[in-house]
């Protein structure tokens, strides 16, 4: 069973891991609402949305992609102490925290797994 909520949900996971993975709209973000910390703001996000992953397979995402997603919270969940809930030089820390790199790095790798995972093996259309 399909859940429309769940598709929407799938679409704001995606979104996020988009948004840590880039760095440059990061900057932008910060620079434009320097009252946030983006780096925090996007974890709570991830934490919010994810929400341990519950309901997401009733929405209609495979066990393979939950598994994906299961797999870059854990990971995340390892780094996730070292990051600041906010810190006076944001850009710099956006742009040179190893940490904040390594999660952006996993964020990224995470799409990429998405990408091979729900790309079709074979064509879906036959020779004319």
């Amino acid at each position: 069973m399909h859940n429309p909520d769940g598709m929407i949900r799938w679409g704001l996971l995606l979104e996020v891991l988009t948004e840590m993975s880039d760095v440059e709209r990061q900057v932008v973000v910060q620079v434009s609402e320097p009252a946030i910390f983006v780096p925090d703001d996007l974890l709570v996000r991830w934490y919010d949305v994810f929400d341990g992953g519950f309901g997401l397979l009733d929405g209609g995402v495979s066990e393979d992609m939950l598994s994906i997603l299961l797999d870059f919270d854990y990971n995340l969940d390892q780094l996730i102490d070292v990051v600041p809930d906010d810190t006076l030089e944001k850009v710099t820390y956006i742009r040179e925290d190893r940490a904040w790199r390594a999660i952006r790095e996993l964020a990224e790798w995470t799409l990429m797994r998405i990408t091979a995972e729900s790309t079709p093996t074979e064509p879906a259309f036959g020779p004319n």
